[in-house]
């Protein structure tokens, strides 16, 4: 037994000899390698400056940390809820619209061109210019219609000016309005006025005709006394009666009365033709 423990113990004593050898190894080699990287970090050093060292601070997980005390904040109960706060209903609007600016369609205008086979064409302009010239054009349009509707204020004014001489407003009543709505349709093109009766007995109309005949002499004569230059007086033409066109089967000679055909003298001789021959001399001989 005693010869058992002695060799345990020797054996022990071998076992903690080779560790500790096996630690100075590791102690001599690590001892090494730091001489090594000092070397190293000298030689680098002495050719380079050394690096400022910027501590960088991780705001994001400053951010997150800050949102989940927040969140367990808001977590925690705050009490009963009423029934408003239950009934109401959460909308959330996203009204971020991203804006293209104009150098990027200008981009993708230019990237078209370039990929379209068709050849650029020289009546292509700038967007702006294009838009600042519609704008103007609009405004010109504009001045346009409005200068045009105040010159046909105008001329209806001065072509309405003598009927609103007796009147005191420039409201016009009874037969001077009459007046007035005729020169505006005579203006468009109208032949006849509208207040031109065509069907009325034969004294009224001879009685309008006399009266507007005595009215047109009185105005010359008081003119030519004062001496005012008026107008050339047009006289009415009277229609020439042609020769009356007969119907379809209708004779061409003489005219029918009470159903029997009437021929006068000279119907007659011109059916007739002259009588007699003619000698030699030309003459007619009867």
């Amino acid at each position: 037994m005693a010869l058992l423990l002695g060799k345990r113990k020797r054996r022990t004593q071998v076992q903690e000899q080779e560790s500790g050898d096996a630690t100075k190894v590791e102690e001599t080699y690590s001892s090494g390698n730091e001489d090594i990287q000092t070397v190293f970090r000298r030689a680098f050093e002495a050719r380079f400056k050394p690096l400022e060292e910027r501590r960088v601070v991780n705001e994001e997980s400053n951010e997150l940390f800050s949102e989940g005390e927040e969140q367990d904040d808001e977590s925690e109960w705050g009490g009963l809820e009423s029934e408003d706060d239950r009934g109401r209903i959460q909308v959330i609007e996203y009204s971020a619209i991203t804006e293209k600016s104009d150098e990027d369609e200008l981009l993708k205008q230019d990237m078209k061109a370039f990929m379209s086979s068709k050849p650029p064409s020289n009546a292509k302009k700038d967007s702006s210019s294009s838009k600042t010239k519609s704008t103007e054009a609009d405004s010109d349009d504009e001045a346009e219609v409005t200068n045009l509707k105040n010159d046909l204020a105008l001329q209806r004014l001065l072509r309405e000016s003598h009927l609103l001489e007796a009147s005191s407003g420039s409201d016009l009543s009874g037969h001077r309005r009459h007046k007035a709505i005729d020169l505006r349709l005579a203006s468009l093109g109208a032949k006849k006025p509208a207040l031109q009766q065509d069907k009325m007995p034969m004294a009224h109309r001879k009685g309008i005709i006399a009266k507007a005949q005595a009215r047109e002499g009185k105005r010359r004569r008081e003119a030519q006394e004062n001496g005012i230059i008026l107008e050339k007086a047009v006289k009415a033409k009277k229609k020439m009666e042609g020769k009356r066109e007969r119907g379809i089967g209708a004779p061409g000679v003489g005219s029918f009365r009470g159903g029997t055909l009437v021929l006068s003298r000279r119907d007659v001789a011109s059916i007739r033709g002259p009588r007699g021959t003619v000698n030699n001399n030309g003459k007619l001989r009867r």
